[in-house]
């Protein structure tokens, strides 16, 4: 398995070879974001050039190999990330090898566990899809997956309706409002954690 401090150590190298790709990033302010092993950035610059950029990046290190893909839309850890005019559209992204599982609603677990995978479920949906049709495509398929795991459809439409009821956004789920799905997604999106709230 290795060292339990192989991955700090691998997060502080990376944090340190990065620098270069960041403040890049930043002068032309673009996004950079690294998870692990993943990297994801924006560029209006031409195919060519920001293959430069990262050409430069990779040859301060031959230990780290890089494999580079540019497109107009990818899969970016769960979501999937697409450049709509300039304009970046954010959907939950399904990958198809995995079966939906939800915890099924006939397990011994206190109700309060069931009805918190509803929530984060919905909580998840309002926070990574950037459009209320995305959104409802999520939060049908999550009905489905309850459904089918044999959650109460009035267990589900309770705890969809206290969800909507505590966001004040009764109308995305009623009438799909793009305003009111969109305040709700910048709440959610940039409300802190509560581990973030206790530093």
């Amino acid at each position: 398995m290795g060292s339990p401090f192989t991955m700090v150590l691998a997060n502080i190298y990376m944090l340190e070879w990065e620098q270069k790709l960041i403040q890049h990033q930043n002068r032309h302010h673009e996004i950079y974001g690294r998870y692990i092993d993943d990297v994801f950035m924006t560029t209006n610059f031409s195919k060519e050039d920001i293959l430069k950029e990262l050409d430069e990046t990779i040859r301060t290190d031959s230990n780290v190999k890089i494999t580079t893909t540019i497109s107009q839309s990818l899969e970016y850890l769960d979501v999937t990330i697409e450049n709509n005019n300039g304009h970046l559209k954010i959907s939950i992204y399904h990958k198809s090898a995995s079966e939906p599982y939800i915890l099924p609603y006939e397990s011994d677990h206190p109700r309060h566990i069931h009805a918190n995978i509803i929530y984060i479920a919905l909580v998840r949906a309002a926070r990574n899809c950037s459009n209320v049709e995305d959104f409802d495509i999520d939060r049908l398929s999550t009905e489905m997956i309850l459904l089918v795991n044999d959650y109460p459809p009035k267990f589900i439409q309770h705890h969809i309706e206290k969800f909507v009821v505590k966001y004040d956004s009764m109308s995305v789920w009623a009438e799909l409002n793009r305003e009111v799905n969109q305040q709700l997604h910048n709440m959610l999106l940039y409300r802190p954690t509560k581990r973030e709230n206790k530093t």
